[in-house]
């Protein structure tokens, strides 16, 4: 099978690195592999250097006509099978860029909310054969745009299994901690209104009375304007918090045994592969019951469950993570169990590869991926 994957995006996000392990994995089960990308894009260099095919091209915005028109026409010399898209906008330009072309159009929305304007770009998504929701909640979103259920399908996004784990000290040491006078509290994303971090902020001062020696961690890079950084950089300092900003970090996931706890404070999170890395090696989780976290997390076994934008609720969590040694220490043994059960790269791609031969057969999509989603629901 000949896979061609898309994706417009400048930045080397969640998405991104789904995209790239996606286009590894199919390589190592012996499919051809086409990656049409961004010429300046980071995600063009990190493909290159997995010397995976890179066809870098002008890629601006649905409506832009000449990059259309070079990828049509890439598209007509390669001729795929399946054409994978990546990114929201990128739908458009694929479903444009494939008329005529006998390639069969596959979308994985990464997305929380739901499509904007759907009528108006209905005639686009009708030249996809599948949708791919990363978790039910996206699908629920898909749902909500007016997309027919019998082409859409959730497959659970997956990870590799983690590297072994350098020392704690090394880890604190290379991410610039002082010496530890109390727990860590980490949390791993871009610095945005979305992921929720001035709600963690908000928590920890009132965590501060029980735990005097508290370190919030932020580990992620920020949006363009930096403003809701510096927004976080204040409300640090007006609540008199020791909150150690470490900015992008090339793997984080790999600092992620530093942290005594994992907060995920997301006000919508499509997914949570942070969530996911953690849990892999044992670091217990606090979630928001937003979107993805709920189908990974359960309430009490890996982790715990707390309402969005809810600072109380989220530092109760954390106290009991941090209080209660039994509780900890079975959500220590239940995180890596549940991932290696059920969130899995080589599980999350099979199922991917699944959906191209269903499609490409004209097959109806959902038994076997339903089938897998009730496995992972049976488990909760």
């Amino acid at each position: 099978m000949h896979v061609g994957l898309l994706s417009s995006q400048l930045g080397y996000y969640g998405g991104e690195i789904h995209l790239l392990d996606l286009a590894s994995e199919l390589r190592a089960r012996g499919h051809r592999v086409s990656c049409l990308v961004r010429r300046d894009s980071e995600l063009a260099a990190r493909l290159a250097g997995a010397e995976l095919p890179v066809y870098s091209l002008r890629l601006l915005d649905w409506y832009e006509p000449v990059g259309m028109t070079a990828l049509h026409r890439r598209l007509r010399r390669l001729r795929p099978d399946i054409l994978h898209t990546h990114n929201p906008r990128d739908y458009y330009i694929a479903a444009v860029a494939t008329a005529g072309l006998p390639v069969r159009n596959v979308g994985t929305r990464h997305q929380l909310y739901s499509i904007a304007c759907p009528r108006l770009k209905r005639p686009f998504l009708r030249r996809f054969a599948a949708m791919i929701a990363v978790s039910e909640a996206v699908r629920d979103g898909l749902l909500a745009s007016g997309l027919p259920a019998n082409r859409l399908i959730t497959v659970p996004n997956g990870i590799r299994s983690p590297d072994a784990p350098q020392p704690l000290s090394d880890l604190q040491r290379e991410l610039g901690l002082p010496k530890r006078s109390g727990p860590l509290v980490g949390s791993v994303g871009r610095l945005c209104p979305t992921k929720g971090m001035d709600c963690l902020l908000r928590a920890a001062a009132l965590l501060r009375g029980r735990w005097p020696g508290l370190q919030v961690v932020l580990i992620g890079g920020e949006d363009g304007d930096r403003r809701f950084g510096r927004h976080l950089r204040c409300l640090a300092r007006d609540l008199g918090l020791a909150v150690h900003f470490c900015g992008y970090r090339e793997q984080a996931a790999r600092f992620l045994p530093a942290f005594d706890v994992l907060a995920v404070p997301s006000r919508a999170e499509p997914f949570g592969l942070v969530t996911l890395e953690a849990l892999a090696r044992g670091v217990p989780v606090v979630a928001t019951r937003s979107g993805g976290s709920r189908e990974i997390v359960r309430d009490g076994r890996e982790g715990l469950l707390v309402p969005p934008d809810n600072p109380p609720a989220l530092a109760t969590a954390v106290h009991r993570l941090l209080a209660d040694h039994d509780l900890r220490a079975r959500c220590m043994r239940a995180g890596p169990r549940r991932v290696a059960a059920h969130f899995t790269l080589a599980r999350q791609v099979a199922a991917t590869e699944r959906v191209y031969t269903q499609v490409l057969a004209g097959a109806p999509l959902a038994a076997a991926a339903q089938a897998d989603l009730r496995a992972i629901s049976s488990a909760n």
